[in-house]
């Protein structure tokens, strides 16, 4: 098994990095759920302020209360702009972390895989090994007992 055993410290450094990678995705995938959660309720509140505006438009307002109004729709449709573009951002950068990540899952089976592949054919070899020898002993004993006959 010591041919394996540098293998065996690749793999852990591999696994080391995937697992990073994995905390990294987690963490990406966490603040892509916070900006799209933002989004949505700047969305809503947005969606509810106009509805006030429809209301009180329909009472009747001045000028300068229509003007107040229009210019905190705007705000707020920047806001969302801006929202969306950081949302944008992070699930560019989470998908991303998730590809790495896959490429690292990839590579750490690859290795698990060879890892087995090599440590089957060790077991396998200490067993011819030690059956020949097995066969060694048995023709010597037999040899030795045809003699002393």
């Amino acid at each position: 098994m010591r041919r394996s055993k540098p293998l065996v410290t690749v793999a852990k450094i591999a696994t080391d990095r995937e697992r990073d990678a994995a905390r990294e995705m987690s963490h990406s995938r966490g603040e892509m759920d916070v900006h799209a959660e933002r989004l949505e309720e700047l969305g809503n509140y947005r969606q509810q302020y106009l509805q006030q505006f429809q209301a009180a438009s329909k009472r009747g307002l001045g000028v300068v209360q229509m003007q107040e109004y229009q210019i905190f729709l705007g705000r707020l449709d920047e806001a969302i702009n801006q929202q969306q573009k950081l949302l944008e951002v992070s699930q560019s950068a989470h998908e991303e972390r998730q590809k790495l990540w896959l490429n690292l899952r990839g590579k750490v089976k690859a290795l698990d895989k060879i890892i087995h592949q090599r440590q089957q054919q060790q077991i396998a070899q200490q067993s011819r090994r030690e059956q020949g020898e097995s066969d060694d002993q048995s023709c010597s004993l037999v040899h030795w007992k045809t003699l002393s006959c």
